[in-house]
């Protein structure tokens, strides 16, 4: 593999720190960094990953939402989203600094799911 650029390390550190846009930004800037740079296969790959793990953060987030009103939607909705919330930028930072690393990162959510 050729040596990687600082422009693709950015792009795909930008792929997983999307959701700091705030509104679907989180699902937007990985696909539209995953289409324009699909013949880079260090950016793509980390840009397939961030928009599958943020795909699955919001199906879980409205899981959680739809539970509340089932169980008790205080506690149900405040805790399940405080441990996603806390889990999804854990892990989002986490594959940041190992893209500007230079290496390629797999999120453990979606090996398990068989995302990957």
């Amino acid at each position: 593999m050729n040596e990687i650029t600082t422009k693709e390390r950015a792009l795909a550190v930008a792929a997983h720190v999307g959701f700091f846009l705030g509104g679907i930004g989180y699902l937007v800037l990985p696909f539209l960094i995953r289409i324009i740079w699909s013949d880079n296969a260090f950016i793509a790959a980390h840009a397939r990953q961030a928009f599958r793990i943020q795909l699955v953060a919001l199906v879980v987030s409205l899981l959680i939402v739809i539970l509340a009103f089932v169980i008790s939607p205080m506690i149900a909705t405040v805790a399940g989203i405080a441990f996603l919330s806390i889990a999804w930028v854990f892990f989002s930072v986490f594959a940041a600094i190992k893209a500007m690393a230079g290496e390629l990162y797999e999120y453990p959510a979606l090996k398990v799911l068989h995302l990957s």
